[in-house]
């Protein structure tokens, strides 16, 4: 039976929940974009993890929406630098693999009676590398390439990240705050090109449950790309298969 203490965690991260969906409520008034979405990992092996992904984006003042839904899976390799904090733990990994190549495909598109319609398909090819740093902060650098179909023409991008983050507890929750800079790098039309920045929290619900909010800032590039805030929260589910056991 789950002692007291399990009970006790878990109704103060059901308590934070509810405090998120309130501050959520708060910030998405002061948001140009609200960014809710599940995700969902399945890990096979040591090797191999599935990767399922559903959001949206919705527009303040506007009935504006959109949603997407893509399926990817990531292969995990051998470390390439050497671990200096072995008490790190880290959800969205797995023990010891600091590299992992990931590929899938993402369709987006806008209900039909949207007011700037769009159909996407989306092939995603990524490489990341995470390192360790000094006072337990881990530094992930994102390679992404994004090859598209948007409304019947073809368009590619380079997605770069730099992602720092820290696990921080208290006796009884542990919790993830993080920030990062990405940029998007479209090939032949660099009018389009943005630059991002993005802090957030994520709270461990439970041992295979995460939930997330944060807050995304996207800077202006004239005259094409607008300032654009938007706040957003992740529902992150961590499932295992389970390995028979040899005889």
């Amino acid at each position: 039976m789950p002692n007291r203490n399990f009970f006790l965690k878990i109704s103060l991260a059901l308590i934070l929940v509810g405090s998120g969906s309130e501050v959520m409520s708060q910030l998405s008034k002061k948001a140009q974009e609200v960014w809710p979405s599940i995700d969902a990992y399945y890990t096979i092996n040591h090797r191999f993890r599935l990767y399922g992904t559903a959001g949206g984006t919705k527009l303040d003042e506007s009935s504006y929406s959109d949603g997407a839904i893509g399926l990817f899976v990531d292969y995990f390799t051998f470390p390439i630098v050497k671990k200096i904090h072995s008490n790190y733990s880290h959800a969205d990994s797995l023990p010891g693999k600091y590299i992992f190549f990931r590929g899938g495909y993402q369709y987006s598109a806008t209900p039909p009676s949207s007011e700037d319609p769009f159909k996407e398909s989306m092939i995603v090819t990524e490489a990341d590398a995470r390192f360790y740093l000094p006072w337990a902060m881990l530094l992930t650098n994102k390679n992404r390439f994004d090859w598209r179909i948007n409304n019947g023409e073809f368009k590619s991008r380079y997605r770069p990240r730099l992602n720092v983050e820290k696990d921080l507890r208290t006796q009884y929750l542990i919790f993830t705050a993080y920030g990062f800079v990405e940029y998007f790098a479209n090939f032949g039309n660099s009018a389009v090109n943005r630059f991002r920045t993005q802090l957030g929290v994520e709270l461990r619900v439970t041992k295979r449950t995460n939930y997330e909010v944060f807050w995304n800032h996207q800077f202006e590039h004239q005259p094409e790309i607008q300032t654009v805030d938007a706040f957003g929260m992740t529902f992150k589910m961590y499932l295992v298969k389970k390995q028979k056991k040899a005889k």
